[in-house]
């Protein structure tokens, strides 16, 4: 039998045409911007933190506090004593910070939209999805027997939601801005398709969380409400590093979550020093105007210097998440590799969806870069510019 399982595992692998990314010989140098690449360092673009708010005072002393009050993690799922002060506070501050009614913390991301789609989806519920979605949307699906879709703009969507509206129900995900390429997405527009159709409507703030609005907000200070918005996710692992993540919405979605899922029936909550970072993060976020205007305007730079050398950028905007888009990722990664030889690392990602194959290399600015390392990073791109023949389509 178990001859049998490896031989069928191996016919699997021979049908999976995508190819894993190489260990390339990054290690960690004496912090995450400042690796070491065969030996010696480098600038990294690769790391999150765009803020630089991971070296706040106030964040490691609040950590201590949660550390000696609470322990490290918790010890009981959320009916029988799971839920701290930490916790209660956190999801509390949530809720006031995106204009909400309450909000339920998860340990992932992930599982809070599992959690989400496998309790309120099943057989003739459709899921809608902007394409390049970062969220695990096509598997939740699956476990429920929901369709998924993806359209590329309003205008699809709005073709997408006439098609689908004798559905039962119809929910739309949609992230307020691309972790991949750093595209802003037309918020109002989505929301107000949504809302005319009558479908329900969920967006991913995380890479949105401290960038996007005057506090931070993201686009919940473009629209806090509206009759189809059914739910904010806000995660954290793009700001601080932490996966923790908040379902931010109605008390009576608060409490089908609860009612509903085995998952937060069974398992423990978040532990209190990850709602504890959470909490601390967004009273940083809200006051920190200063360095996002900073980011702001190194962005803008970046993006035009990279617009002037001919590349072809992934977002018409310009933003701290700076992409570069190629037809193959084979190419990006050949770019990548030509950019350690010049000390800077840059990522070489897949960009895939159901309609459209390509990939892109990704840099990631912060207020933690020197005005030296940034120029680094735009005389490699230009010297590499140089060598290739053509424009990039």
């Amino acid at each position: 039998m178990k001859a049998e399982i490896k031989a069928e595992l191996l016919r699997e692998l021979t049908l999976d045409v995508g190819a894993p990314p190489a260990d390339i010989g990054i290690r960690y140098g004496r912090d995450p911007l400042h690796p070491i690449h065969r030996g010696r360092p480098i600038v990294s673009f690769a790391s999150w933190d765009l803020l630089h708010i991971q070296p706040h005072r106030e964040i490691a002393n609040g950590m201590v506090r949660a550390q000696v009050e609470f322990g490290s993690g918790a010890t009981a799922a959320r009916s029988v004593g799971g839920v701290t002060n930490a916790i209660e506070r956190a999801e509390a501050r949530l809720s006031r910070f995106f204009a909400a009614e309450a909000a339920i913390l998860f340990g992932t991301r992930n599982q809070a939209v599992l959690t989400m789609i496998t309790t309120l989806c099943g057989e003739g519920v459709v899921v809608v999805t902007s394409p390049l979605c970062s969220l695990p949307l096509a598997d939740a699906c699956a476990l429920v027997g929901a369709d998924f879709v993806e359209c590329e703009s309003v205008d699809n969507l709005r073709s997408t939601l006439e098609k689908y509206s004798l559905i039962r129900r119809v929910i739309v995900v949609v992230e307020a801005s691309s972790p991949l390429t750093g595209e802003p997405v037309d918020i109002s527009g989505w929301v107000m398709t949504a809302e005319l159709a009558g479908a329900w409507i969920v967006i991913d703030e995380t890479t949105a969380l401290g960038l996007g609005g005057m506090r931070g907000a993201g686009s919940a200070e473009i629209m806090p409400a509206s009759p189809a918005l059914l739910a904010r996710l806000v995660g954290f692992q793009y700001v601080i590093g932490s996966e923790v993540c908040a379902v931010v919405g109605s008390v009576e979605l608060r409490e089908l979550l609860l009612r509903r899922s085995r998952y937060l029936r069974h398992e423990p909550p978040p532990s209190s020093l990850a709602a504890r970072l959470a909490d601390l993060v967004v009273d940083i976020v809200e006051l920190a105007l200063l360095p996002r205007e900073m980011l702001a305007a190194r962005s803008a730079l970046v993006y035009r210097a990279l617009k002037a050398q001919g590349w072809q950028l992934s977002s018409t905007l310009p933003s701290p998440i700076t992409s570069l888009w190629f037809d193959s990722l084979q190419k990006a990664r050949d770019v990548q590799e030509a950019m350690l030889q010049r000390g800077v690392l840059v990522e070489a990602l897949p960009a895939r969806s159901l309609r459209r194959n390509g990939a892109v290399v990704r840099a990631l600015l912060s207020n933690a870069h020197t005005q030296e390392e940034v120029d680094t990073l735009l005389t490699g791109f230009g010297e590499i510019r140089k060598r290739l023949e053509g424009p990039q389509r």
